[in-house]
């Protein structure tokens, strides 16, 4: 079962444990509770909401990611689980002594696999000759990514799939607002996914952590924000215009998405938590062995 997604938007919520489920009310009023166990994600976005420490403790030690938004609905932080992986002192260790080397030819697989699902997101749409640009760009990535064909391939996507006028602005408004929300949710997988593999999100393979808390998520969802765009894409065709609870359950689908590893399928979900498990075997080996999954869309989806 893939993990939930609880979004509490509206101001005056109150969030708390009993008996196995998280709670939320308004005032004495009851607007439901879900089980601890079938949360993923807790996204608090209203700036006015309360949440008891014991909600957030519960929903750690489960795994479970709580993402903290702030006045412009923007994530200011994430409450991670530390304690996901017995391994994890051994893992961090790993971690810091990875070389140069190592960390830019996994770098050099992440962006190669991200140009690459950007192909086939434009591909969907029909924009053939631009995808592929793309491909071209993708098969030129060498390691560390020095030419930064990452950039030069963002520069004809963004247009191609929003059209000329968009810009992507973190703190622009729609549809940039609905791309943040998913990247928020992508980001939070990412974190959950590295703290279940015995990592640490602060040290990163090609982000840097000066202001930046996470930078290793950061970094393994990069293949995986053309999921994010596909499904954004997808709402813009439809009557929705502005951030509202429709769009964010429509997004947040993305997480349900099929993607494909060597001769199997498996949900976005569980393929970053293969990512992460595979970054320890790299650490481990000194090799880069990252597994990445590919999108594949088809006119179903």
């Amino acid at each position: 079962m893939i993990p939930r997604i609880v979004d509490v938007s509206e101001n005056g919520r109150f969030i708390a444990k009993k008996c196995g489920f998280i709670t939320i009310k308004q005032g004495n009023e009851s607007l439901g509770e879900v089980p601890l166990d079938d949360i993923g994600v807790l996204m608090i976005s209203a700036f006015g909401a309360t949440c008891t420490k014991d909600a957030l403790v519960s929903l750690a030690e489960r795994g479970a990611v709580t993402i903290l938004c702030g006045s412009k609905g923007l994530p200011s932080a994430l409450v991670l689980p530390v304690n996901a992986n017995y391994e994890s002192a051994l893992r961090i260790k790993l971690q810091t002594q990875a070389s140069q080397p190592l960390k830019k030819r996994l770098w050099q697989s992440i962006v190669i696999a991200k140009l690459k699902n950007q192909c086939e997101v434009l591909r969907y749409f029909n924009k053939q000759k631009k995808a592929n640009q793309i491909d071209v760009y993708a098969r030129q990535v060498q390691s560390g990514d020095p030419q930064n064909r990452e950039a030069s391939g963002a520069r004809i996507y963004w247009k191609t799939l929003f059209g000329d006028e968009f810009s992507r602005n973190p703190d622009g408004d729609w549809p940039n607002s609905l791309l943040n929300y998913g990247y928020a949710i992508l980001r939070a997988s990412a974190a959950r996914a590295l703290c279940a593999a015995g990592l640490n999100p602060i040290f990163g393979i090609h982000h840097e952590n000066s202001t930046n808390p996470f930078p290793l998520a950061d970094d393994i969802m990069e293949p995986y924000r053309p999921l994010v765009d596909f499904y954004v894409k997808q709402i813009l065709t439809t009557e929705i215009n502005e951030m509202n609870s429709t769009a964010k359950h429509k997004v947040s689908a993305f997480l349900w998405a099929d993607l494909s590893f060597e001769g199997e399928t498996t949900p976005l979900y569980t393929a970053m938590e293969r990512l992460a498990f595979s970054l320890v075997k790299s650490y481990k080996s000194k090799k880069p062995q990252i597994e990445i999954a590919k999108i594949r869309l088809s006119k179903n989806d």
